[in-house]
Order: C-alpha cells, then structure tokens, then sequence
C-alpha cells in the first residue's frame, strides 16, 4: 500500500536481500522484489542468486513477474519453497504467470531458473561456507522461517509466524543466538484477540522471543497494511528505551553484521 502514510516503514509486501561476500539471497519475493531488481540490473556482470520462499500466499511472490533480471539471459536463480497438496513448487510459481494472470509465462524468462523443494526442518549448504536452517510456521496453508549462518554471523528470517502453537520449540531452536532477528509483528497484544488464526504475531511475542532466544537484534517486521507511519514510529519509540536493539522494519534499510 504504498502512499503518502508509508513512505518511512515502506508500503511494499516482503522481500529482504542478504548478502555475504558475492553470494546474493533473496528473502520472499512480495512487490518489493521489483526494486530489488532495478538495482540489481545496474550491477556489472550476470546476476546469480538464491531466493527463498517463505509460503506461496499471493504478497510473498507477487512481484517476482516483475523481478527484471529474471528477463535477460545469462543471469540465474535458484528457487526453494514447498510444494502444496501435490501440486510441484514449480507448478505452484508457473500457475501465477499463467492465462488470465499475466501476460507472460514462466517459460519465457530467459535467465536460467532452478527450482528446489524443501520441507521445514531441512538444513541447505549452498557452499561458500552458507549454511540455511529451516522450520516450521504456524500459519494457514503453512510456511517456513529461515536462518541463514555464514561463519558465527546468523540472520533470522520468521514471517507470517503465529506465536502460540507447538511449533513454538522449533522456532526457538532456530533463532537461538541469532545475531539479527527479523519478526512478524504485524499486530499488537491489544489488537491480535480479534484476529486470532489470522497467522500473525504481536511486537510483545517479537521481543518475548528476542529475550528468549538470546538474539542479537530484533528487526518487526510484516507490518499491519493499515498501520502508518506515525503510528509504527509511536510503537517503536514505546519499546526502543527497554530494547535499544528493537526496530522495526524500513524500506532500503541496510543492516551489516
């Protein structure tokens, strides 16, 4: 919902990028994965990278018909998600640039696209010394968080995540130590009983989970469509003074571990 009341905290649905070295990971690929890509095209040589997909739910792919180097040969992507009901995850991406959803089909990108399923719980070595720990979301038609390791540097990556269920050791497990913690905080403790099931959690579950696991820093994140500026920058000042460490989220913010 981009617009004059978002455009501090960013009115795109999600997409982080990471990198480490030369290697480039992709996070989600929401509208903002747009930007992301004009920038990428005025980098010198072939764009490479590894993107992952936390759920197929429409703002965590709908950009990526619209991710530009997608489009010129010689670039490359992998791709990781689940598949769903039997369906392929490939299938799954393929369907979305199909008649009558858009005009031009999977097929016709021209970089070179891989596609890789992963179950929660499944640990990747995309080599370079990168490591990518996985578990399970507690989310409606599921997902998955992430956490990417590069030496003893971690990033945790857990949207679309309600707090509550058994899964809540898994998580706890993955986040453990992490240096940043990147966390759904789409609702507050006072709004979340009305939206119960909704598959989203509070900011007092992000810096409940920030103390419990020991994380480094606490990024909220997957904020509420309808939630301003004014109003995220009240909640984040009502918190910075007992967590120095806890923000929330920006657009083309940048943080270096």
């Amino acid at each position: 919902m981009p617009g004059p009341d978002t455009i501090i905290y960013g009115g795109n649905t999600p997409c982080v990028e990471v990198r480490i070295g030369k290697r480039l990971i992709i996070l989600d690929a929401g509208t903002g994965i747009a930007n992301l890509g004009s920038k990428l095209m005025q980098e010198p040589g072939p764009v490479c990278g590894d993107i992952f997909i936390t759920h197929v739910h429409w703002d965590h792919i709908q950009g990526f018909p619209f991710f530009k180097p997608a489009y010129r040969k010689g670039n490359s992507f992998c791709l990781y998600g689940e598949s769903k009901e039997n369906v392929s995850f490939a299938e799954l991406i393929k369907r979305t640039m199909e008649h009558p959803h858009f005009p031009v089909p999977l097929e016709n990108l021209r970089a070179a696209l891989y596609f890789t399923e992963i179950e929660p719980g499944d640990m990747l070595d995309l080599g370079d010394g990168i490591t990518v720990r996985t578990t399970a979301n507690n989310h409606p038609d599921g997902g998955i968080s992430y956490r990417i390791q590069y030496g003893n540097k971690s990033c945790c990556y857990v949207t679309d995540y309600e707090h509550g269920s058994e899964k809540a050791r898994g998580l706890l497990e993955l986040c453990a130590g992490t240096d940043l913690l990147i966390y759904d905080a789409h609702f507050t403790a006072t709004e979340y009983p009305r939206y119960q099931g909704w598959g989203h959690s509070t900011w007092e579950e992000g810096l409940a989970l920030l103390e419990a696991a020991g994380a480094g820093r606490l990024i909220f994140f997957h904020h509420k469509p309808e939630r301003s500026d004014e109003e995220i920058a009240a909640l984040e000042a009502g918190i910075t003074g007992q967590y120095p460490t806890a923000r929330a989220a920006k657009e083309g913010m940048v943080i270096s571990l």
